[in-house]
């Protein structure tokens, strides 16, 4: 690529970016609020995190610390809305395109190139996968597909040797994933992995241990800011605990090893089969890939990437549980397929870049799942109308009671007081402690306001009433559900 030309291809990732998720993502400015619990909850340690509270010593949430500091930079943008976090979103989708953009060109023109990267955008911005806009799988995007450009590169040469710093950088990207969410690690094993077979199959041994050394100083240099963060504020421990022993303990299963490995294959090939853009931009694009091998300057080069998807996907699912937007993370591999299809088209083929980028817009908004809720007024939220009542008493101190968190410390702009300020996806059977405290603070009447959801049991509602009255209530949709959220006061407040 041409100096003077990456500045031009950026700016362009950068409007598909903006466009698209503002559609699509509930970080927009186009929706008054991301009602999603998780990125709630991301958001509220991240808020903590900028106010000195330290995340799993006095939070308790599950997922890594640098992406609480993600949203923790987008609190410092808004101090009680998403439109920080929407910023910190365009700028690393857009960094994703323009990698995305760089693989494609090692494979097509530019013409073909700028028409590819809208429907590209659609087709993974539309997965169900996406969800609501700010996953952690969405966040790491740009890292892996940094990461697929410089594999993807160094398979089409046939020069053995691969340059030391593009390890090191990569260690650096696989060592900010560990502390995004370490089981989103898949692909950088493979990555390793195949550069390290590939050096030995060709005699080159003492470059093959030498890259690996690299490659592990590059995640220690990512790796040490935290453990300097954590260890001056005696956090270590309870980063060990929380981040990795209880993420690895709590979801126990009782089968075997060959069945454990038997399901995850299930999942995996469930996902790529069962939606239609991973089917044709995974499976077509890599048959299409194992037919053509005029690709590659490599021998070998599709079971390389056909090793790291797969040790990608065996990465997200062989903890035994799966929710909506694990595989998100597999979208990149998308692109396989469009350069796959794309390559047999003639040269002088091509749509107009901006009819490319209409269609592709029409397309978001009419497939996207969140669109429904573009036009909607604070009015329509809970979090809203509860948060005035809250917000009258001064230094007015909340519990998140039973449920995952639900925007309520967002909006109004309160730090969590509890370590366990929300109920986490964990069964009470595999970990009682969490809601066995949360019925601590409610007996021992320490929050001034408490908010449940409707599908809270008899049992527990009878433990807040006795400490707690009612305020008010009021009834919404969220996803595909309509939720009753209720408001409680301490009676003596």
């Amino acid at each position: 690529m041409k100096k003077n030309n990456w500045l031009k291809s950026y700016l362009y990732c950068f409007m598909l970016a903006f466009l698209f998720l503002s559609i699509c993502s509930k970080n927009s400015f186009l929706y008054y609020m991301n009602d999603w619990v998780d990125a709630n909850a991301f958001f509220t340690v991240g808020k903590g995190m900028m106010n000195g509270v330290i995340p799993y010593q006095q939070l308790f949430e599950q997922k890594g610390p640098l992406l609480y500091l993600i949203y923790g930079i987008g609190y410092l943008l808004d101090h009680r809305g998403f439109f920080g976090v929407f910023i910190l979103e365009i700028i690393s989708f857009s960094i994703f395109l323009y990698y995305a953009y760089k693989m494609l060109r090692l494979f097509l023109n530019e013409k073909k190139t700028y028409m590819i990267l809208p429907l590209f955008t659609f087709s993974i911005l539309t997965l169900k996968s996406f969800s609501h806009g700010g996953s952690v799988e969405e966040f790491t995007l740009p890292f892996f597909m940094f990461s697929l450009y410089q594999l993807v590169g160094y398979l089409k040469q046939e020069e053995i040797l691969i340059a030391r710093k593009i390890v090191f950088g990569v260690g650096v990207i696989a060592g900010c994933v560990l502390w995004l969410k370490y089981t989103l690690l898949g692909l950088w094993f493979g990555w390793m992995f195949s550069v390290f077979c590939i050096l030995i199959y060709n005699k080159q041994y003492k470059e093959a241990f030498i890259n690996c050394f690299v490659y592990l100083l590059g995640m220690l240099c990512a790796t040490i800011p935290w453990l300097i963060y954590f260890g001056y504020h005696h956090a270590l421990d309870d980063l060990w605990n929380v981040y990795f022993l209880i993420n690895i303990q709590i979801y126990p299963e009782s089968i075997s090893i060959f069945n454990k490995i038997i399901h995850t294959f299930q999942l995996l090939i469930h996902t790529l089969f069962g939606n239609l853009q991973y089917f044709l931009g995974i499976i077509i694009g890599f048959l299409v890939l194992f037919i053509n091998k005029d690709f590659w300057g490599k021998k070998g080069a599709n079971i390389i990437l056909l090793i790291c998807l797969m040790t990608t996907g065996i990465f997200i699912y062989i903890g035994g549980t799966s929710y909506h937007y694990y595989p998100f993370i597999l979208s990149p591999f998308i692109l396989i397929g469009f350069i796959a299809i794309c390559s047999y088209l003639p040269n002088q083929f091509h749509i107009p870049n901006m009819l490319s980028v209409i269609l592709g817009l029409i397309l978001i908004y009419h497939f996207s799942s969140n669109t429904n809720m573009i036009g909607l007024s604070k009015t329509n939220y809970a979090q809203y109308r509860f948060s005035e009542v809250i917000n009258q008493k001064p230094n007015a101190s909340l519990l998140n009671f039973g449920f995952l968190d639900g925007g309520f410390y967002t909006v109004s702009g309160i730090i969590p007081k509890y370590y366990y300020f929300m109920k986490n996806n964990i069964s009470y059977e595999n970990y009682p402690e969490m809601m066995d405290t949360q019925k601590e603070y409610i007996i021992e009447e320490l929050p001034d306001f408490v908010i449940i959801k409707n599908t809270l049991s008899l049992k527990n509602k009878k433990v807040i009433e006795e400490h707690y009255e009612r305020v008010d209530q009021y009834t919404q949709r969220y996803q595909t559900k309509i939720v009753t959220y209720i408001l409680y006061q301490r009676k003596n407040l």
